[in-house]
């Protein structure tokens, strides 16, 4: 095949102290990237100027105001030229070969629409902080493997639901054909989204073990944990209206529901964060008209029938437990010598 080549994009909030790591990484690859775009989302710790100071060869793009992570990612990727597009978050680094070897194994399938590598904890290398994102029947999205021990037997299949936005790999087409991040969003979920959508209209994401990165997590939302909260509560049921046939939601109606009341039981038991996440969900219903709106375009693309839809649920729902049982085997054989 000819040369591919990657834009690599980089969402940034105050996050100064992650970037020259970050940068250096990408800046060191085996295979360079057409372009790094660093879009910065109204910074006030010097961010934007550092970048421009000590990083020329990094595009830097400055917005008015913090605009949330689903619009900074768009204007990097409407503004960058790569057939492959990644996301990265300001607070991941990537090994060497990383870009190489996730642009090669991409290949020229045009129905590999996304990848995703093995990203480690940042803090701990030893345990892994994704291998991709999941979903369950109970409507609830999840890192696959996340805090688990980096290790060779885990059985992780070779096709997976999405990449996380925070090391994320696209074919450029494949976003022309389903659309960017929801903007509306503005932070958290938008990833599960975009997996959706693409999954829904036939796309496929590849597992790729062999390219790592590594990643701190949630190092601009720790600074803003309430509306982490709120958003989480109420983009999760946004994901849910967008793209779940409605097939989906008789079928798994009691764990939808046994899940919200969950979360509520937590917040009348005084739990701050659940009361806070059941607000958001609560504030879905201000927004149901343009939700609604929304899943008729997602839908009319969807091309995949319903039942692979609940075998993809359900098989998700089986690799959580297996990994599981290998984790809590390997701790076992730790505790026992």
């Amino acid at each position: 095949m000819t040369q591919p080549i990657a834009s690599v994009i980089i969402p940034n909030w105050n996050g100064q102290q992650w970037l020259d790591k970050c940068l250096r990484s990408l800046l060191g690859q085996t295979l360079q990237p057409v372009e790094i775009i660093v879009v910065d989302n109204a910074s006030t710790d010097g961010s934007a100027d550092h970048v421009e100071r000590a990083y020329p060869a990094v595009r830097l793009l400055r917005l008015p105001e913090n605009r949330g992570f689903s619009v900074a990612c768009n204007t990097g990727i409407r503004a960058s030229s790569g057939a492959f597009v990644s996301l990265f978050n300001n607070d991941a680094w990537a090994e060497p070969s990383w870009l190489e070897t996730m642009v090669k194994a991409m290949g020229d399938d045009a129905m590999i629409g996304a990848a995703a590598c093995r990203t480690l904890d940042y803090h701990d290398p030893a345990r892994l902080y994704s291998l991709g994102d999941g979903c369950l029947p109970n409507g609830d999205g999840f890192n696959i493997a996340r805090g688990m021990r980096d290790r060779p037997d885990l059985p992780m299949p070779r096709w997976i639901f999405g990449p996380p936005g925070c090391t994320a790999f696209y074919r450029r087409a494949a976003l022309d054909a389903v659309g960017l991040l929801d903007e509306d969003f503005f932070a958290f979920h938008e990833d599960v989204d975009l997996n959706w959508r693409l999954q829904l209209a036939g796309y496929r994401c590849l597992y790729v073990p062999e390219a790592v990165a590594y990643h701190v997590g949630y190092a601009s939302a720790r600074k803003a944990s309430d509306r982490f909260a709120f958003m989480s509560g109420r983009n999760r049921w946004f994901v849910l209206l967008k793209n779940w046939p409605w097939s989906l939601w008789l079928r798994f109606a009691p764990q939808l529901v046994y899940r919200q009341a969950q979360w509520l039981w937590w917040a009348l038991k005084g739990n701050h964060e659940s009361w806070v996440r059941c607000r958001g969900t609560l504030s879905v219903l201000r927004f149901l008209p343009r939700e609604l709106r929304k899943r008729r375009a997602v839908q009319r693309l969807r091309r995949v029938g319903a039942g692979e839809l609940v075998a993809m649920l359900k098989a998700h729902e089986t690799l959580r437990r297996q990994l599981k049982a290998v984790e809590d085997q390997g701790a076992k054989v730790e505790r026992h010598g």
